[in-house]
């Protein structure tokens, strides 16, 4: 890997900002965590997503509730998957409630992807907004279990 692939790499993660926690209900999780002072929490970009795929083929059946709360810097998002075969209902029927994803922002996610998928590291999940933006998540699961996620923003997730 080049110098400048590997400043380029570097730089993206740099842009991270959200952590994503799978829960069974998300109710109950947003009072508990309201409770201790995180929060208040808001809707999430789950609720406008037009069209989403996993595992590469169209997945109109899944249904992800989500909100989102500022913790500092850190954007804490809690996720409750309600029906299809989404990536955080897999992860929460395989390891129970917990952290599932880091998100950073990109500006312009097909570059990025091509650069992941290169690495060997597959798109398991992408959705669409209604306002444009664009998300995907990638198979870095190897080690820890954790999924990295890329957000291009659209017109209301600034």
């Amino acid at each position: 890997m080049s110098e400048e692939q590997s400043q380029a790499r570097s730089t993206l993660w740099d842009r991270t900002y959200q952590v994503g926690v799978v829960v069974r209900d998300l109710d109950r999780a947003k009072a508990f965590y309201e409770r201790i002072g995180i929060g208040p929490f808001e809707e999430g970009p789950s609720a406008h997503t037009l069209r989403r795929e996993i595992y590469g083929e169209p997945a109109p059946d899944v249904e992800v509730r989500g909100t989102l709360a500022k913790m500092g810097s850190i954007e804490f998002e809690l996720m409750q998957p309600v029906s299809g075969n989404s990536i955080q209902a897999e992860f929460l029927e395989r390891h129970g409630e917990g952290i599932v994803h880091l998100c950073a922002f990109t500006d312009d996610l097909e570059r990025d992807k091509e650069e992941l998928t290169g690495l060997g590291y597959t798109v398991i999940s992408e959705g669409w907004l209604d306002d444009g933006g664009h998300f995907a998540y990638f198979d870095t699961r190897e080690v820890g279990g954790l999924v990295l996620e890329l957000f291009q923003t659209g017109s209301s997730w600034q």
